[in-house]
């Protein structure tokens, strides 16, 4: 048996279906079609940071594990380690920030994984591909390897191995709903308090009475020119919290993939009156989870935001018996509404011994200052 890695320059170079047995169990955002649209619409590109170095491993030939990263030279909105690669270049001059990166990128949810096909013994692989990483670390003089948000439980045999091979693990809060098995929407909001539940369904009520009506579609049965109308509520959401100086992350092209490539993943919730549409939000869905990732609206009405993103999402999922919803990245409101905090991993290694003493003795000082399991040596 004979194991060869070949580090391949964009998602484009595996064959899709090759690529997608390995992600058969993944989520979404692993697949070939997520990784093509982003790199085929321009999201991902050099100019920002990214040059694909996907880790592709041969068995005799055949595909049976992949890593997809990406070489870096940068560290701006990687979300997973909170500034601190950003922190220890500009505090050493040191470039901490140029590494390879394992992650979904622009996709601050736990789901990143390296792939391997079902029949293999993937632990079996995972130490060499580990040790193929730092062999292209040493050879191309990079200072770090970054894996965020993995979908990986710290305990685990892959946690123990990286804190084997000299990765530190850190964690984020994050959160999750869960369906415990409710068979109806009022059955859920029956655990809350009363007044607590009483608010949630006048908000409901709210919008009812304004005309409001709200819908999730599958992304199949969508339009794309409803595609095209999630990109445009994206780009005023983006211009709202972030300005129109910085542009946003996703371009018209990525969404026009999605309804190409993507579409059976995709869900749309619909919030309209009689037919104007009001709001829109894109959700990923596959297995027993559902993923939510962009929302926005035309005008600011009280409570849909709430209505688009939480409640139909999770009338949706309890209709269908779906285990878990992601709702995305921050909000604090999310707690009130039956969110529950989990916690997201992240791996970091330091190459180079200079680098390893500096970030290794600024960690121990941020120990002092966090929760003990905020960072793990």
């Amino acid at each position: 048996m004979t194991i060869r890695f070949e580090t391949l320059s964009g998602a484009r170079r595996i064959d899709r279906a090759a690529w997608n047995r390995l992600a058969r169990s993944a989520a979404p955002t692993m697949e070939w079609e997520y990784f093509t649209s982003l790199e085929d619409s321009g999201v991902i590109n050099p100019g920002r940071g990214y040059n694909p170095a996907h880790l592709a491993v041969y068995q005799d030939q055949r595909l049976v594990g992949l890593a997809p990263m990406y070489q870096r030279d940068r560290a701006w909105v990687e979300f997973g380690d909170g500034g601190l690669i950003s922190f220890l270049t500009e505090l050493t001059g040191l470039p901490f920030h140029e590494g390879l990166v394992g992650t979904v990128p622009l996709t601050p949810v736990p789901g990143y994984q390296f792939l391997f096909d079902p029949e293999v013994d993937a632990m079996a692989l995972v130490r060499p591909l580990l040790e193929y990483v730092d062999y292209l670390s040493q050879i191309k003089g990079l200072s770090t390897t970054r894996l965020y948000f993995v979908a990986n439980e710290v305990g685990s045999p892959l946690h123990r191995l990286l804190m084997d091979l000299g990765y530190i693990c850190l964690r984020s809060e994050y959160c999750l709903w869960f369906n415990r098995g409710y068979r109806d929407f009022d059955q859920f909001l029956g655990e809350f308090r009363s007044d607590r539940r009483h608010k949630i369904k006048h908000e409901l009520r709210a919008l009812r009475d304004r005309g409001i009506r709200l819908e999730m579609i599958d992304g199949t049965d969508a339009a794309r020119d409803d595609y095209l109308l999630m990109h445009q509520l994206y780009r005023r959401t983006w211009t709202k919290h972030m300005g129109p100086q910085i542009e946003p992350f996703l371009n018209e092209e990525f969404f026009h993939l999605l309804s190409e490539r993507f579409a059976h993943r995709c869900r749309l919730t619909i919030a309209s009156n009689q037919d104007k549409r009001l709001a829109m939000a894109i959700f990923y869905h596959k297995g027993d989870h559902l993923y939510g990732r962009y929302w926005g609206a035309f005008e600011p009405v009280p409570f849909l935001h709430f209505a688009t993103c939480y409640y139909q999402p999770i009338q949706y999922a309890i209709a269908r018996g779906i285990r878990v919803m992601d709702p995305g990245f921050g909000g604090e409101h999310k707690l009130l509404r039956g969110f529950k905090v989990v916690q997201a991993t992240h791996y970091i290694k330091f190459h180079g011994r200079e680098q390893r003493r500096i970030a290794h003795s600024v960690l121990q000082r941020m120990q002092t200052s966090r929760p003990p399991e905020a960072v793990h040596r």
